[in-house]
C-alpha cells in the first residue's frame, strides 16, 4: 500500500507517539484557542489510558491492527501485554521497525487478507476501523482471535445521513451496518462508550489553527501571486480550481459541530461467539 500522507503529516507535525484523537476529561472546560501542540499530546495519551481500561482482565496478548507510529503499542507493551502490530503501510512499518528495533512482530497487510498461525486474546482496533470493510473485517477477526477472544474497537461513526453530501458521510462505517455486522458474525456486544463529547477539543483546535493562520497566509499567496504574476495566477487557476474548492470543502472534517451532526465517536468492547 502507498503511504497515507494524511497520517505522515499529522505525526511529523504533531511529533507524538500517537495518531489518534485524543481524549479530554473535561471538555467542556477546554479554550481550543488557546491549545498547545503539548496539550494535544497529553490529551492522546489520555487516550490510550482511557481505551486500555476497557481491556478485559484475562487478555495477555493482543494484535494491534493499523498501529499507526507504534504509540499504542509501546504503551501496552510496557504494561505486560504481548503485542504483535499489523499495518499496509510503508512508512508505518519504517517507523516501527526502527522505533522497537525489529523486535517487534509487524505484519505489512491488510487486515481484510491477515492470515497466521496464531490466534490472540484480543484485536484492538484504535481508529482503523474505518479503513476495513465491514464483513471481511469481522471474517478476519474472528479467524485471528482465540475461542471467547475480544475486539476491541475505537472509532468514528455515521449516525445520520442527508443530502448535503457532507465529507463525514464518506469515511465512516454507518453504525447500525457495523452492529449488526458483527452480531452476524458472531461477536457479542459486551461494553460501549460515547466519547465524542471528549475528542471535540482535538477538532476545535484545529480549527482554530486552520482559521488563524493556514488560510490567512494561504489567501496572501493568492492576492500576492494574482497582483505579481497575474498571467502564472489564471493558469494554476484553471488547472487547479476545481481541486482547491474541493479541499476547502474538507474543512467541513474539522468543524465539531458537522462532526456532531454526522457522526459518533464509539468505543465497542465485542466477545467471540
Amino acid at each position: 500500500m502507498a503511504i497515507d500522507h494524511v497520517l505522515k503529516l499529522y505525526a511529523e507535525t504533531i511529533r507524538s507517539p500517537y495518531l489518534h484523537y485524543g481524549y479530554w476529561d473535561e471538555p467542556e472546560k477546554v479554550n481550543a484557542d488557546s491549545l498547545s501542540i503539548d496539550d494535544i499530546a497529553d490529551a492522546q495519551g489520555r487516550y490510550i489510558e482511557h481505551l486500555t481500561s476497557f481491556i478485559p482482565e484475562d487478555v495477555r496478548s493482543i494484535l494491534d491492527v493499523g498501529c499507526g507510529v507504534g504509540g499504542n503499542t509501546a504503551y501496552l507493551q510496557e504494561r505486560g501485554f504481548d503485542i504483535d502490530v499489523l499495518s499496509p503501510d510503508s512508512y508505518q512499518e519504517e517507523v516501527i521497525k526502527e522505533k522497537f528495533n525489529g523486535a517487534l512482530q509487524f505484519f505489512k497487510s491488510k487486515f481484510e487478507n491477515f492470515e497466521t498461525d496464531r490466534t490472540y486474546d484480543l484485536i484492538l482496533e484504535s481508529e482503523s476501523a474505518c479503513y476495513i470493510k465491514i464483513e471481511p473485517g469481522f471474517t478476519s477477526a474472528r479467524r485471528a482471535l482465540r475461542t471467547s477472544g475480544y475486539l476491541l474497537v475505537a472509532d468514528y461513526f455515521v449516525c445520520y445521513r442527508d443530502e448535503r453530501g457532507s465529507p463525514h458521510l464518506k469515511s465512516s462505517h454507518p453504525m447500525k451496518a457495523y452492529l449488526e455486522g458483527a452480531e452476524a458474525a458472531g461477536f457479542k456486544l459486551l461494553k460501549e462508550y460515547d466519547q465524542t463529547e471528549n475528542t471535540m477539543p482535538t477538532l476545535d483546535a484545529a480549527h482554530h489553527f486552520i482559521e488563524r493562520f493556514i488560510l490567512p497566509t494561504a489567501e496572501y499567496a493568492q492576492v500576492s501571486l494574482q497582483r505579481k504574476n497575474p498571467l502564472t495566477y489564471r493558469l494554476m487557476k484553471s488547472l487547479f480550481g476545481k481541486n482547491i474548492s474541493s479541499k476547502m470543502d474538507q474543512l467541513d472534517l474539522v468543524k465539531s459541530e458537522e462532526f456532531r451532526k454526522y457522526r459518533k465517536y464509539m468505543i465497542y468492547l465485542f466477545q467471540k461467539v
